[in-house]
């Protein structure tokens, strides 16, 4: 649970930088950004959430040998 709620504050961080560049800048850098940003972001939770995963296999194995 914890690691959704950081995932949903970065996200609230990337829609916040959108807005600042898309007034800054331009809109097509802004969307650009957030692209790779939610790319990033799904694919970094991904990760976790699989080695987390291998993580209570193993300690799950480990208490099976006891």
């Amino acid at each position: 649970m914890k690691k959704a709620f950081i995932a949903a504050a970065v996200m609230v961080g990337i829609i916040a930088v959108r807005m600042i560049l898309s007034v800054a800048l331009n809109e097509q850098i802004a969307e650009v950004f957030t692209r790779l940003s939610t790319g990033f972001l799904f694919f970094y939770v991904l990760c976790i959430s699989l080695k987390s995963k291998q993580k209570s296999a193993a300690r799950c194995a480990v208490s099976e040998k006891i």
